[in-house]
C-alpha cells in the first residue's frame, strides 16, 4: 500500500494501491500521524503508483498536510497522472500543495530551502 525511505531529512512515502478504500485511508492515516510523532517533518508524498485519485485520497494528504504544518512540517506532492492533476487543479489544491513532476524535483526543491 506504500513504502517509505528516508532521504537525509525527507521521507518519501511512495503510495501504491488502484484505488483507496475507507479502511485502508484510516490505516494510512494513522501511519502518516506516527511518522509525526516520531519526529519527522519532512515529505515527498508520491503519487505516481495510484490509479485513481479520489476523494479519499485527497482527504488523507490534506489532513496529513494540516498535521506536519502544526509540526512545522512540510509536504511536497510528486508524480501525479494528468487527471490527477486536473484534480488537484480544479480543486484548487494546486496553490496548496508544492506539486512536481518526480521525485528527484520534489526532493531538490527541499535542499533548496533547508
Amino acid at each position: 500500500m506504500y513504502a517509505l525511505e528516508r532521504m537525509g531529512s525527507v521521507c518519501v512515502v511512495r503510495m501504491c494501491f488502484n484505488e483507496l478504500g475507507l479502511e485502508q485511508r484510516e490505516f494510512l492515516k494513522k501511519e502518516l500521524y506516527t511518522l509525526l510523532q516520531t519526529g519527522d517533518k519532512y515529505f515527498v508524498i508520491d503519487l505516481s503508483k495510484v490509479g485513481f485519485i479520489s476523494s479519499l485520497v485527497i482527504a488523507l494528504v490534506v489532513f496529513f498536510s494540516k498535521e506536519a504544518r502544526k509540526n512545522e512540517g512540510e509536504i511536497k506532492l510528486c508524480g501525479l497522472s494528468s487527471e490527477g492533476f486536473s484534480i488537484f487543479q480544479l480543486t484548487q489544491l494546486d496553490k496548496v500543495f508544492e506539486l512536481y513532476e518526480t521525485e528527484h524535483d520534489a526532493l531538490e526543491s527541499f535542499k533548496r530551502i533547508h
